[in-house]
């Protein structure tokens, strides 16, 4: 529950930034302070933390690891699709591919980590029974009788 609210909040940030006006407001302010080329380039990793959060959310209710990557990057794409069009509704904004493409690029960057990170943790998996015959030999002559 406590990650759907992290999620929920997450999204609400970013449809608000989406929609702010450069210039206008606060949040339109603080927009005007940061270099395009930084808005642009903060499309990836917004995005990124997005589909991790949302992989994270599923693999943890069960999912199969195919199945959460493939809706998590989906789900942040569409999103992004979602973002695009209501910052082109904004006042001095305007809905870009290019944004779009970056979104996606975050989603599927976050795939490719949590795929990493679960073949890493099949890794470790196949030497626990090693680890756990050496501890044997550790506590040997340890336990009173």
């Amino acid at each position: 529950m406590f990650l759907i609210v992290v999620i929920t909040g997450y999204m609400l940030l970013l449809a608000g930034l989406a929609v702010a006006s450069p210039g206008i407001g606060f949040t339109g302010s603080l927009l005007h302070l940061v270099p395009d080329d930084w808005r642009d380039a903060a499309h990836v990793p917004t995005y990124g933390l997005l589909a991790w959060l949302a992989m994270v959310g599923f693999r943890l209710r069960g999912w199969p690891l195919r199945s959460a990557l493939l809706v998590g990057i989906a789900f942040s794409g569409v999103f992004g699709l979602w973002t695009e069009v209501a910052q082109g509704t904004a006042p001095g904004r305007e809905a870009s591919l290019h944004d779009l493409l970056n979104d996606l690029w975050g989603a599927v960057m976050a795939g490719a980590l949590m795929l990493w990170q679960h073949s890493t943790s099949a890794q470790t998996d196949r030497f626990m029974p090693a680890r756990k015959a050496n501890l044997y030999h550790l506590k040997k002559g340890t336990s009173s009788r």
